[in-house]
C-alpha cells in the first residue's frame, strides 16, 4: 500500500501550479485537498512541503449542510483530483484505513497504561475516541528538494539551535489524539529516480524527548508503521501520556525530495476535552514540561483552560480553532 501511495504524493506535487490550484480549499483553511505555503511554523510560512488532505474513512462524513458550514475543517466532503490523478483516491483511502485499524490496537494498549495511573474508571479512552470519530484526517506530504544554490545560501546564513533540525518541517505538536506515520520514501529529482534511503544520514524526523533531549527518530529495517501521541491524548489522560514535539530536517544534498503519509486520529468536534477526575488541569502540561517544548510550539495552557476553551466545557472543535490560530 505504501509503494502505491507515496510516489503519488511526489507526482501530484510536481504537477503545474494551475492544476494543483484546482484542488485548494481556502474555506476549510486548506484542510481538504492541496495545501502549500498556507501553514506557519516558527512564525514563517511553510513552503518546504506540500500536502494533500482527506478523510481516509469517509468521503462524505456529514450530510447536514449546517454542520459542514460551521465546521468546514472537519466536516467538508473530500476533494479528489479525479480528472488529473484518479488513482490517488483508492490508494489514499486504502492505506489510511489500515493505519486507523492498527491505531485502534495501539490505542487499546495506551488505555491500559493510562488506567494504571488514574483511579477514574470513566476516562475518555483513546480506543473509543478513534472508533467513534467521523473526522479522522490523513495527510500525504511531499517535501520539496533544494538546488545547490539554495543550499549554499542556507549555509551562508545558517540556522542555529533547533532551527537546524526543522528545514523541511518546523517544530510542532500534533493537536489530535494519535498520529500514525508511514516511513518516508526519498527521490533524486535530477535523475527522477526512487532512492533506497536518504543519501544524507542527518536528514529525516527528529523529536524532542520529555526531558528536552533531541533525538533522531530512526526507523528500524522492516518497520511498516510508527505512532506518536498528540495533545488531545495528553489532555484526556491528564498528562499521563505526552505529545511528541517533532520536526523534519531537510537533506543537505541538492535535488533530494521526500514523501510520507500521516493519519491524524482525533475526536469528533463536539467531544469534550475532559481530563481524569483525579488529575488537575495543570497536570496535563506542567510548567517544567512546557519549558522543554521547542521554540515556537504553543503550550497547551494558552489554548485549553482559557476563556475561549474552558477546562470544563471545551470541545475538540474549539480546541482545534484555538490551535489553528497559532499555525495559520
Amino acid at each position: 500500500m505504501r509503494e502505491k501511495l507515496l510516489p503519488l504524493g511526489r507526482k501530484f506535487a510536481m504537477l503545474p501550479d494551475e492544476i494543483k490550484a484546482k484542488y485548494e480549499h481556502p474555506y476549510s483553511l486548506w484542510s481538504f485537498g492541496w495545501s502549500h505555503g498556507k501553514e506557519k511554523l516558527q512564525g514563517r510560512p511553510d513552503f518546504a512541503k506540500g500536502s494533500y488532505y482527506a478523510n481516509p474513512l469517509e468521503n462524505v462524513p456529514f450530510k447536514d449542510e449546517a454542520i459542514v458550514k460551521e465546521w468546514p475543517t472537519f466536516a467538508h466532503p473530500n476533494i479528489w483530483p479525479e480528472e488529473d490523478m484518479p488513482e490517488l483516491e483508492p490508494a489514499f483511502m486504502k492505506l489510511g484505513k489500515l493505519v486507523v485499524d492498527v491505531g485502534m490496537l495501539v490505542g487499546k494498549l495506551c488505555d491500559e497504561f493510562v488506567s494504571k495511573h488514574t483511579k477514574d474508571e470513566k476516562i475518555i479512552t483513546l480506543l473509543e475516541t478513534i472508533r467513534k470519530s467521523k473526522v479522522t484526517k490523513a495527510r500525504l506530504l511531499h517535501y520539496f528538494s533544494k538546488t545547490k544554490k539554495q543550499l549554499e545560501l542556507e549555509r551562508e546564513s545558517p540556522r542555529k539551535g533547533e532551527d537546524m533540525f526543522s528545514s523541511w518541517c518546523g517544530w510542532h505538536n500534533d493537536h489530535g489524539s494519535l498520529t500514525g506515520l508511514v516511513p518516508a520514501i526519498y527521490f533524486d529529482d535530477k535523475s527522477d529516480q526512487r532512492l533506497s534511503c536518504s543519501p544524507d544520514p542527518d536528514a529525516g524526523l527528529y523529536i524532542r524527548s520529555r526531558r528536552g533531549r533531541l533525538v533522531k527518530a530512526t526507523t528500524p529495517p522492516g518497520t511498516s508503521l510508527l505512532y506518536q501521541i498528540g495533545e488531545t491524548a495528553q489532555i484526556l489522560s491528564g498528562g499521563i501520556m505526552q505529545a511528541t514535539p517533532h520536526a523534519v530536517r531537510g537533506a543537505g544534498i541538492p535535488n533530494i525530495s521526500r514523501t510520507t503519509f500521516a493519519v491524524f486520529m482525533e475526536p469528533n468536534f463536539d467531544e469534550f476535552m475532559r481530563a481524569p477526575k483525579d488529575r488537575l488541569p495543570g497536570d496535563a502540561q506542567t510548567t517544567e514540561s512546557a519549558s522543554k517544548l521547542p521554540s515556537g510550539v504553543p503550550p497547551i495552557k494558552i489554548r485549553w483552560g482559557t476563556k475561549e476553551c474552558p477546562f470544563t466545557t471545551c470541545n475538540f472543535g474549539t480546541f482545534t480553532k484555538e490551535t489553528l490560530k497559532h499555525y495559520h
